[in-house]
C-alpha cells in the first residue's frame, strides 16, 4: 500500500513538473504589434484560421484611439488588426462601449455631401453650414456602414485613412478591409473604443 501511494505521488510530481515546462506557442499578433513601425504602419495583421471561424456570435471590435487601429476579435483573440482613422480635434470619436445598431452596405450621409442648384455644385461638405438655396443634395458615400451612436458615429469604408485623427467622428477603415469586418459582425456586436 505504501509503495502504491509512493508511486502515485511520484507520478503526480512528475506530471506537475512536466506540465509546468510546457511552452505555449507565442501569439503572432504580439509580434506584429511590438514592431517599431506599428504606430504608423498601414500593414494589416490577419489570422486566417481565426478569421474563418469568426462570426456574429463570437466577434467583437476594439478601436484604439491612441494607435488609430481597429481590431476584429474572436472571443477576445485578434483575428484582424488594421489601421483606421478616428475623429479630429473638436469632433473626437467618443470612448466607451457601443453595440452596432445598424448595418447598411450602401449608406449615404445625411449631413456631409454635395449640394447642387440647376445641375451645378454649389457646396461640398457639411450641408448645415450652407445658407444658400439648392435643389438637390447627394450624401457622401459611407460603404459598409455600422452605426455605433444615435448622433451619427459609425464605422465605414474610406479611401482617406490617415495614421492620425482626421475624420468628423466616424471610424474610417480601409476599403479592402471593412467588408471583412462587416461580414463577421451583426446588430448588437460589441464595439469598444479605448484611449
Amino acid at each position: 500500500m505504501l509503495t502504491l501511494r509512493l508511486l502515485i505521488l511520484t507520478s503526480l510530481a512528475f506530471l506537475a513538473i512536466s506540465c509546468s515546462s510546457v511552452q505555449l506557442a507565442p501569439d503572432p499578433h504580439v509580434g506584429f504589434k511590438s514592431s517599431e513601425k506599428y504606430p504608423k504602419t498601414y500593414d494589416v495583421y490577419r489570422n486566417e484560421a481565426l478569421l474563418k471561424e469568426t462570426n456574429a456570435s463570437n466577434s467583437s471590435i476594439q478601436i484604439d484611439l491612441s494607435d488609430q487601429r481597429i481590431k476584429l476579435l474572436n472571443n477576445g483573440k485578434v483575428a484582424l488588426d488594421s489601421p483606421c482613422c478616428t475623429g479630429k480635434a473638436g469632433k473626437r470619436t467618443p470612448a466607451g462601449t457601443f453595440p452596432i445598431t445598424e448595418k447598411i452596405r450602401d449608406k449615404r450621409s445625411t449631413i456631409f455631401g454635395s449640394l447642387y442648384k440647376n445641375g451645378r455644385k454649389v457646396h461640398g461638405g457639411d450641408r448645415r453650414k450652407y445658407r444658400g438655396s439648392y435643389d438637390r443634395y447627394v450624401g457622401a458615400s459611407l460603404p459598409y456602414w455600422m452605426r455605433l451612436t444615435g448622433d451619427g458615429i459609425g464605422i465605414h469604408a474610406s479611401k482617406y485613412v490617415h495614421r492620425y485623427p482626421k475624420s468628423n467622428g466616424c471610424i474610417r477603415t480601409p476599403s479592402q478591409i471593412v467588408p471583412i469586418i462587416y461580414s463577421k459582425v451583426g446588430k448588437g456586436t460589441k464595439v469598444e473604443v479605448v484611449r
